[in-house]
């Protein structure tokens, strides 16, 4: 879940665009809902900072406007997308307070459905690794690099070690937790754990592109696929299925951008989305 103990830079504070948060910035302001971490340099987690992620994510509970999120870092931290979570993180007394906290992330993430893409630059280590791996897409440039070092200081991270095997496999999961070696960008795509590498004068362009095309979707749809790729991953097959086909049936149909996309396939035109 973290990497090994840095030396932190000072830390530096954002005007942020709708809610005061220190750690991170956020503009939940369009379609698209835009988390930043922002810890220069190394984006070296700490309780706050994950606390404030969680709660960022949480508030979109309500907003069926909103069809998706991008997480990335701040051009303060160049050269890294996170760190981990700092050396703090290994002490008895703030173990479980930091675990917890992380975790939060993950769970409101499960809960709000809303696909998540992450833009990776850089180093992604220990937690930010793993923050980047549970993401729905990842894009990352040719200098990124992924790293689990955990091993190495007499540790696993138990949440990599569930995310993984389901996102690349278990044998490839293994690899990665048991030897602590990092992995470049192109590694990481032959191996499932990102979706495209770009050169960085393209990630805007590429990035953009795919934001533009999936925000063109219906919103609740997109939720509901979400929810039932999820239930798919992480669930047993046979309760999977029951749970896709009773969202399929009694959810999906009754949406009425379900019913315009049908009848926009039979008249032969575009369909004009509702998000209800």
């Amino acid at each position: 879940m973290a990497d090994e103990p840095i030396e932190q830079s000072p830390e530096v504070e954002k005007e942020e665009p709708k809610k005061d948060f220190k750690f991170i910035r956020w503009d939940d302001s369009g379609v698209v809902a835009h988390l930043t971490m922002n810890r220069p340099k190394q984006n070296v987690m700490n309780i706050e900072m994950l606390r404030e992620m969680a709660t960022a994510i949480e508030s979109l509970a309500p907003r069926e406007d909103v069809r998706l999120i991008l997480l990335d870092a701040s051009p303060e931290c160049e050269g890294y997308f996170s760190l981990g979570v700092g050396a703090e993180g290994y002490t008895q007394q703030m173990v479980f307070q930091m675990m917890d906290a992380f975790h939060s992330i993950f769970r409101v993430m499960m809960e709000l459905s809303k696909p998540v893409i992450a833009v990776v630059e850089g180093v992604a280590s220990g937690a930010g690794a793993e923050l980047a791996a549970f993401c729905d897409l990842v894009i990352a440039t040719e200098n990124a690099q992924f790293r689990q070092p955990e091993i190495k200081l007499g540790v696993f991270p138990p949440m990599g070690a569930v995310v993984y095997p389901r996102v690349i496999g278990p044998h490839r999961a293994m690899e990665l937790l048991l030897t602590g070696d990092p992995i470049n960008a192109s590694q990481a795509q032959q191996m499932g754990l990102i979706n495209r590498v770009v050169p960085r004068e393209k990630l805007k362009e590429t990035v953009d592109s795919l934001v533009k095309r999936i925000s063109e979707q219906s919103g609740p749809v997109l939720t509901l696929l979400k929810r039932v790729v999820f239930e798919g991953t992480w669930r047993p097959f046979d309760e999977a299925l029951k749970r896709a086909q009773n969202l399929y049936l009694n959810q999906l149909f009754d949406l009425q951008d379900s019913k315009e996309g049908v009848q926009a396939l039979f008249e032969k035109r575009k369909p004009v989305w509702k998000n209800r």
